[in-house]
């Protein structure tokens, strides 16, 4: 389970470095829609299942990242959008 909590906070300290910068209002993935990051967070929640049931850390810490950017994009940029 720790490759899954280390990726979950790496993910969230990649997402405030990057809304810190100046470029937060350049980054094209808050263009998309919102569907992506649902389909992004389904399979970023599978790679951590997976990854933690199967005892593969690189899985389940890169399925953490991609489920936590995408659910911290929603969050932050989409929800009353859509």
């Amino acid at each position: 389970m720790w490759p899954f909590a280390l990726g979950t906070g790496a993910a969230w300290l990649y997402f405030n470095e990057s809304e810190s910068g100046g470029q937060a209002q350049t980054n094209c993935s808050y263009l998309a829609p919102a569907s992506t990051d649902v389909l992004a967070a389904a399979a970023g929640s599978y790679l951590g299942w997976y990854g933690t049931k199967n005892n593969a850390h690189v899985v389940s810490f890169i399925g953490a990242t991609v489920l936590t950017i995408h659910a911290l994009q929603w969050w932050h940029h989409k929800q009353n959008k859509s």
